[in-house]
This record gives C-alpha cells, sequence and structure tokens, in this order.
C-alpha cells in the first residue's frame, strides 16, 4: 500500500487485480432513485470479480442527494457534455429544484474515489442521468481518464 498528497494517485489494493467502479445498485444496495432495492447483478459481478477489486460507488449519495430522491433525468438529446459544457440543467420534476450541481458533485467525488484506488474503468447504470456513460458522472470518469462502460 502506498500514499501520498495533492493530485498524485494513491493506491490501496496491495492485489495482482486492479480496482473497478461498479454501480453500487448492481449489488443489490437500494440506492437507486425510488429507494427500492434493485436486482443484484450477480452474472455480471462474478465476471468482474474474477479480474477486478470491486469497488462500488452511487454518485447521486456521493453528491449529497438523499435516497430515495427526485427521478430527474437529462432534456431529451442531452448529454452530461451539455451539462459540463453548455450549461443545460436538471431539473426534479416533483419539486421544480435545480439539482444539476448534485450529479456534478457526484461526479467529481466518483473521480476522486477512482484515484485514490487506482481504477481506470467503471462500469455504470444505463439510463441514468448521472450514472450513464453519456450522462454526468460517466462524462467526468471519462474526461479524468476512466474508461466507462455502460451496463443496461
Amino acid at each position: 500500500m502506498s500514499t501520498s498528497s495533492g493530485n498524485h494517485q494513491t493506491q490501496f489494493f496491495a492485489t495482482a487485480k486492479p480496482p473497478v467502479l461498479v454501480s453500487a445498485c448492481f449489488l443489490g444496495i437500494p440506492c437507486r432513485w425510488h429507494g427500492r432495492q434493485a436486482k443484484r447483478r450477480d452474472e455480471l459481478l462474478d465476471k468482474l470479480k474474477e479480474k477486478y477489486v470491486i469497488v462500488p460507488i452511487c454518485p447521486e449519495q456521493l453528491g449529497g442527494m438523499p435516497t430515495p430522491r427526485t427521478s430527474e433525468t437529462l432534456p431529451p438529446g442531452k448529454t452530461g457534455a451539455d451539462v459540463l459544457d453548455n450549461g443545460v440543467r436538471l431539473i426534479a420534476p416533483e419539486t421544480g429544484e435545480d439539482v444539476t450541481d448534485f450529479h456534478i458533485r457526484g461526479g467529481e467525488c466518483s473521480l476522486e474515489i477512482a484515484q485514490i484506488v487506482g481504477a481506470s474503468r467503471a462500469y455504470l447504470k444505463g439510463g441514468s442521468p448521472s450514472c450513464d456513460k453519456d450522462g454526468i458522472v460517466g462524462e467526468v470518469l471519462r474526461r479524468g481518464g476512466i474508461n466507462v462502460v455502460r451496463v443496461g
């Protein structure tokens, strides 16, 4: 195990298997927007565990959102890049609240975790305004050099 400060990568895992970020809902953790337990993705997890040390993340929770939470989506035809670069905002339909900054912060925290543990790949939940490969977190991770894989 090695540690360092600043922007240097920190490696926590002294193992032959590299770490990989995985949407926590794939593990059956009840962190999705509705708060219900998601079905475990055992086949995916078993395959990933052969090659990686799994590091579960829920970017929305990391960004400060509660569970359950609002059900915002990206506007039709828009991506995480549009949010980060063009000022597109995410508005919670239940409350009218602008929740964009929670999603951006979740992406930043997810990238920080990837850098701390030395992950270079992430398997994220497709269809999410955050986790999808084309979502906000997917875009933040890609810009940080992380290979993002969308899982349907």
